[in-house]
């Protein structure tokens, strides 16, 4: 049996009703989250993630170690270094390993991690996916920290034969791999290290006037060439299996900007590996979006997708995710509910043809930002 790792919306009637979930084929283990407004930011903007107060979220906290879950706590955006931090710094991690008893820290920045293991030499520190580990390469540099854990680079989960050395060279240095199993970002996405920058700065108010908004070009993308969708590194719940096999054991839910009450479905198809209906709904995607209500695709059509994804290149995976989206739109198993329609342009891609009244905002917002 393998574990998940949640996201904290530090809600006690949601830890009750993943109690009772029955059938698992995976276990919850460990949940991750932060204070909302933190010294150290963590990949979220603040007004995006549930709030709570350090008493109450101390509070949470013994809630959670009753259940026998572990606690990650958050310290993971890009960050640096200064005197007039540290002082700061060291009085906060001093709460979050004294008074709120993390398990664990989730942190990018290998500065961080040194003061941190300088600090604590026994505290369990989990590598980010925001530091963008994707190869044994990119690990090499963080292993004088000793980490326990590293969440990978969401584009490794169809990288197979880099995941592949990297699941064998990771078992070498004992470190275990986690990774994502809904989070729905372009793949080789050009914006992504310019999302993180955007959130760390937004955070700490430096943002500097007409700095353009991270998202910018990505949902449009998705939308106008849909086989986007398909290539981005999402992982069904059927096919966690096949990671499984492959040895990895450490599977994370995205979404702590989503409701509370989104948990529990997520939470169910993941732990069951199954899930009939709209793939969309487990995705761990901006709520104010809302793209559930307006994309829609079949999760049993995608059968067999990811035991025959390509690994020649981006040509081959783009040619390969066409003739899916192609497949799936035609039999209806895609589609978008809001009056937006597609064809077939002259180079055999599935294209945005007319767009609704929900697509055309979501273009409209992201060329404004």
């Amino acid at each position: 049996m393998s574990q998940l790792i949640i996201p904290c919306h530090w809600n006690k009637d949601t830890l009750n009703t993943i109690g009772f979930l029955k059938k698992k084929k995976n276990k919850i283990n460990e949940i991750y989250g932060v204070l909302p407004n933190p010294l150290i930011p963590h990949g979220r903007s603040p007004n995006s993630v549930p709030k709570v107060t350090p008493k109450k979220a101390v509070h949470f906290r013994k809630i959670v170690k009753e259940r026998e879950y572990k606690f990650i706590y958050l310290l993971n955006a890009p960050f640096s270094l200064n005197s007039e931090k540290k002082k700061k710094i060291t009085e906060y991690l001093e709460w979050i390993v004294k008074k709120f008893e993390a398990d664990s820290v989730m942190i990018s920045s290998l500065e961080l991690m040194k003061f941190v293991r300088e600090l604590y030499p026994n505290l369990d520190i989990y590598i980010s996916t925001i530091a963008g580990v994707k190869n044994v390469e990119n690990l090499k540099k963080y292993l004088e920290i000793n980490p326990k854990r590293v969440v990978v680079h969401h584009d490794l989960n169809r990288n197979f034969k880099d995941l592949d050395n990297f699941i064998k060279e990771c078992a070498k240095e004992n470190i275990q791999v986690e990774m994502m199993l809904t989070e729905s970002c372009l793949r080789n996405c050009p914006n992504r290290k310019a999302h993180y920058e955007f959130l760390s700065k937004k955070v700490k108010g430096q943002l500097k006037k007409g700095e353009r908004f991270f998202h910018t070009t990505c949902n449009t993308r998705k939308l106008k060439y849909p086989f986007e969708l398909l290539r981005a590194n999402w992982i069904r719940p059927e096919d966690v299996s096949y990671y499984k096999d492959l040895g990895l054991n450490n599977f994370k839910i995205t979404g702590r900007s989503k409701e509370a009450s989104w948990l529990p479905e997520v939470v169910k198809a993941y732990a069951n590996e199954m899930y009939k209906g709209n793939l969309v709904r487990l995705w761990g995607i901006d709520p104010e979006i809302n793209a559930e209500d307006y994309i829609y695709l079949e999760n049993k059509s995608l059968k067999g997708f990811i035991e025959n994804f390509p690994s020649g290149g981006v040509k081959e995976e783009k040619e390969y995710t066409n003739e899916w989206i192609k497949k799936l739109y035609y039999k209806g198993n895609f589609k978008l509910l809001d009056g937006s329609d597609y064809k077939i342009n002259s180079e055999g891609i599935l294209e945005l043809k007319t767009a609704g009244s929900w697509v055309s905002k979501i273009i409209k917002k992201e060329q404004i930002k």
